[in-house]
């Protein structure tokens, strides 16, 4: 495993967007946070299962052109945040929205196409496979708790994150550039 996978994992998910703007307003709404994070990780859990699946079927230049796609949205979301653009949190906070939303996030795709080695084995997908529910729940629980604590400091965070978007981006292309050097 890459020294920096499990920090590309973590800034990933630690990102906002829009499973983590629910979770956000599910905690400023006081809802179980509990369920919350369960409908996170079934999201989270379905989606990379569904993009595990087809990575197989997809031909070895799809996955370098995926991360330069991945990496170029991951800059502008950040650069957006930055800007103060904010990302809105829908009313209605509870865990079928937070499962709906969760599933179709890019971020599993991100994660499971662009950090996960092309060159892992079927077998040890099972084991990213628990690295991203177990990020997934840590940083998620991160957002509940900034729910319930932030009053007034949501751009400052947004301009972090944002920060932390461009940085993972960057982390993203190290494996584009080494190959650009040759």
């Amino acid at each position: 495993m890459d020294d920096l996978f499990l920090l590309e994992a973590f800034l990933l998910f630690i990102a906002p967007g829009p499973t983590n703007a629910l979770l956000m307003a599910g905690a400023v709404k006081r809802e179980k946070a509990i369920s919350l994070l369960v409908a996170q990780a079934c999201g989270y859990g379905i989606a990379a299962a569904c993009w595990f699946s087809l990575r197989p079927l997809l031909p070895p230049g799809a996955i370098l052109v995926l991360k330069l796609v991945a990496a170029a949205w991951l800059v502008v979301l950040g650069l957006r945040l930055i800007g103060s653009d904010r990302i809105e949190a829908s009313e209605d906070g509870d865990s079928l929205s937070v499962l709906a939303t969760t599933a179709l996030n890019p971020k599993a795709f991100i994660y499971c196409l662009a950090i996960v080695p092309v060159d892992a084995r079927p077998y040890e997908l099972g084991f990213y496979w628990i690295v991203l529910l177990v990020t997934t729940a840590a940083t998620g629980s991160m957002w509940l708790l900034l729910g319930r604590r932030l009053n007034g400091g949501k751009e400052l965070a947004d301009r972090v994150a944002g920060a932390a978007l461009i940085v993972f981006a960057l982390l993203l292309l190290r494996p584009v550039m080494a190959i650009a050097a040759l």
